[in-house]
């Protein structure tokens, strides 16, 4: 049997793994998309629920916004008294979260469970949300 030569062992060369770089608005593109499989399964007709979100979180924590919520809850209860049909209705609610602490948020849908799907199955959504986003970014830098 021939001797290994240790001098051979180690000269494998590696050439790293390649690394996915993708933009933001394709990140918020995928959260959408995300959101909108976990509400068709997770959000009821009636009554309440957990909420159902999803999130982006920023590469670097230099950048203006650290994090973009986007989720699907029930009415508060605060609302209950004032509000006919309460059981039934949704909201779809945007958070961004600054990196010196700042939280901004807007309700982008409200309704039924159909309508608020189908305000997330609206093509136009996607570029809401990002709009939305910049202004998120906008105020922060004003802070």
């Amino acid at each position: 049997m021939d001797a290994i030569n240790p001098a051979k062992l180690n000269r494998v060369t590696h050439r790293g793994a390649k690394i996915k770089t993708e933009t933001f608005e394709n990140k918020l593109s995928k959260m959408v998309d995300n959101l909108r499989g976990e509400a068709e399964r997770r959000v009821c007709e009636y009554g309440s629920f957990a909420p159902v979100k999803a999130n982006v979180l920023a590469k670097d924590k230099s950048e203006l916004l650290q994090e973009v919520v986007l989720q699907v809850v029930p009415l508060p209860k605060s609302l209950k008294e004032k509000t006919p049909n309460y059981e039934r209705l949704r909201y779809v609610e945007l958070i961004g979260y600054g990196n010196k602490g700042q939280v901004e948020s807007v309700v982008l849908a409200r309704g039924t469970k159909d309508e608020v799907l189908q305000k997330l199955n609206d093509i136009n959504f996607p570029s809401k949300v990002q709009e939305e986003v910049e202004e998120f970014r906008r105020s922060f830098l004003e802070d």
